[in-house]
Order: structure tokens, then sequence, then C-alpha cells
């Protein structure tokens, strides 16, 4: 049986900086998983590379809470190796060492897993670890990244796409002055993706034909527009 829409796996990823910007959303098919475990892992590996390089700083000092409720139990050992603990490390006392080192482990850990449910896991540990190493930070910086079934990434999908068209006039009169960008293409369709974000948000709605390919031209435009965008 040929896998439809709602088999697909969603992936959708952005980085904000100072310095730079990049984003991306994409569509793998479920016999892809190397193709998307190449692409995960690629992100996940350069933005912490990337994100320590200008944040060490604020990495090093900042508080990751509750971090043994973050891993798993075969993950513990990796994260204390990695973290720098000794061996006869009490568990309870995890937080006390390099945590941005043990958490990063733990990641690569998963990504080595090479199966959906570990690659899942390991982008909202880096999530996780991005949102609370950089809580302190004075400089704007973020990055997030999605992987999963249609039906559990397409909100946040949605919701970013919605984040980008400007609610202010003044800004919209510019948008509308300056086409060709992403934002100018999406204005046309901000009801359509505020109705598609309310059907998407409703259980089962996977089992509508007609909002997952209404969804999937909308993905495909967004992709078109971000990869205009970085060139």
């Amino acid at each position: 049986m040929t896998p439809g829409l709602a088999d697909r796996i969603l992936v959708s990823w952005y980085s904000e900086t100072v310095a730079y910007a990049q984003e991306n959303c994409d569509w793998y098919a479920p016999d892809s998983l190397g193709h998307l475990h190449y692409t995960v892992a690629k992100f996940i590996q350069s933005q912490l590379d990337e994100f320590y390089a200008e944040f060490s700083e604020w990495f090093n000092l900042a508080e990751f809470p509750d971090v043994l409720e973050q891993l798993q139990q075969p993950e513990v050992a990796v994260f204390l190796k990695a973290a720098g603990a000794p061996d006869e490390a009490d568990y309870s006392s995890i937080e006390n060492y390099d945590c941005f080192s043990g958490l990063r482990a733990v990641i690569r850990y998963r990504l080595d897993q090479r199966s959906l449910e570990q690659l899942t896991l390991a982008a909202e540990l880096f999530n996780w670890t991005i949102d609370f190493g950089l809580s302190l930070c004075d400089t704007t910086g973020c990055a997030v990244i999605k992987v999963g079934s249609v039906a559990d990434v397409a909100p946040f999908l949605l919701e970013r796409m919605l984040s980008r068209i400007p609610d202010d006039t003044k800004q919209w009169a510019v948008y509308q002055a300056q086409p060709g960008g992403l934002e100018h293409c999406f204005l046309p369709l901000t009801e359509v993706l505020s109705m598609l974000k309310e059907t998407v948000e409703s259980a089962g709605w996977v089992q509508n034909q007609l909002a997952l390919e209404i969804f999937f031209w909308i993905v495909n435009i967004y992709k078109v527009q971000v990869e205009n965008e970085s060139g």
C-alpha cells in the first residue's frame, strides 16, 4: 500500500541570532529514515556547535532544572561521563556538573540510535537545552526543531507561518510595497492559515484528505519561500 499524505514525517526548524537566521521545513516518506536522520542530525549538531561558540558564557552559567527528569535511565551514565562527574557520583547531584556537555552527549546518543522515536526525542532535548541555556542571556537567540508525524508537527509549523505575517497595519503596507518576500506572499493566505490552524488542532484531522492537501500545498509554498530567503 502506497503511503499517503498522513503517513509523511515532517521536519521544521528555525534558528535566529543577531548574526544570522536560517529556517527550513520539509517532509519525508516513512522509508526515508536515512535521509531524515542526516538532515536532523546535521542541523542539531551544527547548531549546538554554533550556539556554544557564540553563547558559551551563558550556557556555562545556565541552570538546567530537573535534568534527571529529561533523561531515560540508560542515558544517565552517558550524561555523567560527559559532564565530568566522578565514577561514584550520586545521581541526586547531577546538576552540579557540566550540564551542557552532558546534555549534548545525550542528544548525540539519541541521534546515534537512528530511529524516528529517538530522532524526535533528540529534537525535544535540543529544544529544551537551547531554551534553558539562553534563559538568562541578554542577547537575542533561539533555535527550535520539530520532528514527527503530520498530526504532531502541523500545529507548530502553521503557528510559525502565522507568526511571520505582520498584524500591524503599517507593517502590512510596507510588505505590500515590497513584493517578492515571504511576508508579501503569505499575506493573502492569512485567513486560510488561521482556519487551517484551527483544523489541525482538532482530533483526527489527518483523516480529512482535503485538509491534508491544502496543508501540504501551503507547506510547499513556505518551503520555497524560506529557501529563497537563505539564497
